[in-house]
């Protein structure tokens, strides 16, 4: 992480940030934590000069943490325990006494709850960390909590519209972050023809085929079915040469069984190929023609379709969600700005005309396309730019 990248928060006398302690509480990635955007964001920390601490039961974490001169501290974030959490507010009192912790970043919403407590008593900022999509409607006080920061983050625009309406907060609390990305990993030149061709045998496809993935896991709601509808609309219009590969592991085996009964029954058995989450990402965004994700609900338009426009993939999103803020695309933009499609969940035709016209494209346009999305997604979802505006949060707390 470098200095340039974080100003105006470089290391330095005048920095908003050094000499602070900031504690990041954090579950698992198994339980929804997000240990990349901790990790970044504890080394862009040092970089200022603050000092940093984590909070966690992830013990991947301790080693990583350690290699960036961040300090681990062993705590159960990622529980649910009613008694445990109730234990929880006191852990974090001793921690932020013994540390002398100025600013609390709880990143989970049961995290958030002891938190909450905690920062009031010992009086000290807290920041925290929306789910994703902005979250359900709270059944229960430990999940009101997580709105209950001094300041919220968002991880979107939709994410942020929503929790409006869900939680009694004042807008002003509200601020975005987008995600992360490690942009140096998403690099296409980077990624072999050797490579390309072992995704491509995995799949099982011919050399003349061309491929339109769908990478998510096999679950209600994510789509698989508009697209084995979809792929049926297409074979029908006479396009011999397209194979559709489902990429995931199925979250119920008997779900699986129905997506493969699907596909016989709309007579595309032939043509679909199942096959286990892909290893090298990157890679499988090259082999592929088209990446789609149609999914009916928010909370699938997923990190992986991030990756993929920043990848420079041909990329389908269902208009739900953040959609709007990844994929460029009339009738919310012009035409010449494109860096996708956009088409109405739970609409197989919609999603079939979209491949056709992905599939359609020639070289010239396709590279124009395929620029433009890269450009996009570097612009708002970088590391870089995540942990600038996170540091500028932990600053505004602080201030206040």
């Amino acid at each position: 992480m470098s200095l340039d990248a974080l100003s105006p928060f470089g290391r330095g006398a005048n920095s908003p940030l050094a000499g602070r302690t900031v504690l990041q509480i954090v579950p698992p990635l198994s339980a929804g934590g997000d240990e990349g955007a901790t990790l970044a964001v504890t080394a862009a920390l040092k970089e200022t000069g603050a000092r940093a601490l984590v909070a966690t039961d992830s013990r991947e974490l301790a080693g990583e943490l350690q290699a960036i001169g961040g300090l681990f501290i062993r705590f159960p974030a990622a529980t649910k325990n009613p008694i445990t959490m109730a234990f929880n507010t006191g852990r974090l009192q001793r921690i932020i006494a013994s540390e002398r912790v100025d600013l609390v970043h709880a990143r989970s919403r049961w995290a958030a709850w002891a938190a909450v407590k905690a920062c009031r008593k010992a009086n000290r900022p807290l920041v925290t960390s929306l789910p994703g999509d902005g979250g359900a409607r709270p059944r229960t006080g430990f999940e009101t909590a997580v709105a209950e920061g001094d300041i919220v983050i968002a991880a979107s625009e939709f994410a942020a519209g929503r929790a409006e309406t869900l939680f009694p907060m004042a807008p002003k609390r509200l601020r975005v972050v987008r995600p992360g990305l490690d942009l140096s990993k998403l690099q296409p030149e980077r990624v072999s023809g050797r490579r390309v061709s072992d995704v491509r045998a995995s799949w099982g496809a011919a050399a003349h085929e061309r491929v339109v993935l769908m990478p998510a896991r096999l679950t209600l709601g994510r789509g698989q079915d508009m697209l084995i509808e979809a792929a049926a609309l297409i074979k029908g219009q006479g396009l011999d040469d397209v194979r559709f590969v489902l990429a995931g592991d199925a979250a119920k085996p008997a779900f699986a069984g129905e997506v493969d009964a699907l596909a016989t029954k709309c007579g595309v058995r032939s043509i679909v190929t199942r096959v286990g989450p892909t290893a090298d990402s990157p890679a499988a965004f090259i082999g592929a023609a088209v990446v789609v994700f149609p999914a009916a609900e928010a909370d699938g338009v997923t990190r992986t379709a991030i990756e993929a426009a920043a990848m420079g993939a041909l990329t389908i999103i269902s208009d739900v969600g953040p959609a709007r803020e990844i994929i460029a695309a009339p009738p919310h933009a012009d035409a010449e700005a494109r860096t996708g499609w956009l088409v109405l969940p739970r609409e197989p035709a919609a999603l079939a005309e979209a491949i056709i016209a992905a599939l359609s494209l020639g070289a010239s346009a396709r590279e124009a396309v395929r620029r433009r999305s890269r450009a996009k997604i570097a612009e708002a979802y970088s590391v870089e730019r995540m942990t600038r505006d996170t540091l500028g949060v932990y600053a505004e707390a602080l201030s206040r």
